[in-house]
């Protein structure tokens, strides 16, 4: 008797140029199954339903249209088993929900893994420039950056050796815009992160602060309290000469 889904499954096979060796790594179907199939040596199955599923996973790791393929030989492969497909064994069900279940395992530890990579940047590098902006956006588009020729900024050779710089140190209770000057020197200007801290040390400070409330400052040890207290921005120049009175405020 001809073979011809046999011979069918075969043509759809090397018109694509496909091995069975690609097909059984695509399927995890063994090579002696396909080639069952391309014999049509249904008896080695151990059920017709294997026959029906492996056919259709044979047509898809070809690429073929497996909706035509089962339309044209529907009665063919009826005749040759007989009628009627038998239900899968328990032992097949059970492996297959267990790749089922491997396969959704395999997910979740990705996407865990990813998460823990996403933290431990975020932790080591700080938060990514957008996030960054999203945060302090509000702030910083609404400070109006005072007029620096209301203090004249003085070199630091116009201070005596005998004069002890100061130091501020500040941290952060929440996002707040700070621009920070050392002299003429423009030190830094960006929008910090709660818990973020930052030092600056010199002979004139100049400190553009877009939410004071959210700034804790020491100037050489000591609390300025008066920040807390004020929510419009503030322009403070600290050097060693005016710094008691910026402390007793």
């Amino acid at each position: 008797m001809e073979k011809v889904l046999g011979q069918a499954l075969r043509k759809e096979r090397e018109a694509r140029g496909i091995s069975l060796a690609d097909i059984a790594c695509e399927t995890r179907i063994g090579t002696r199954f396909l080639q069952a199939l391309e014999n049509e040596e249904f008896d080695l199955f151990p059920g017709k339903f294997y026959i029906h599923y492996y056919i259709k996973n044979y047509l898809k790791a070809c690429g073929a249209d497996e909706t035509a393929f089962f339309n044209i030989y529907r009665s063919y492969l009826k005749g040759v088993m007989k009628e009627g497909i038998e239900p899968p064994p328990d032992q097949y069900m059970q492996k297959m929900a267990y790749l089922k279940f491997k396969k959704s395992r395999k997910i979740l530890v990705a996407i865990l893994l990813l998460v823990i990579f996403l933290l431990l940047v975020y932790l080591f590098v700080g938060p990514p420039r957008w996030l960054d902006r999203v945060l302090g956006g509000r702030q910083a588009a609404a400070v109006q950056v005072p007029a620096f020729s209301e203090s004249l900024l003085r070199p630091e050779a116009d201070y005596s050796p005998a004069e002890a710089p100061v130091t501020a140190s500040m941290s952060f209770d929440a996002p707040c815009w700070l621009q920070a000057w050392r002299g003429g020197e423009k030190v830094a200007e960006k929008t910090f992160s709660k818990g973020d801290s930052f030092n600056l040390t010199g002979y004139q400070l100049t400190l553009v602060i877009a939410n004071p409330p959210a700034l804790r400052l020491r100037l050489n040890g000591r609390d300025v309290p008066f920040l807390r207290r004020s929510s419009k921005p503030i322009k403070l120049v600290v050097d060693p000469a005016t710094m008691q009175d910026i402390l007793q405020r």
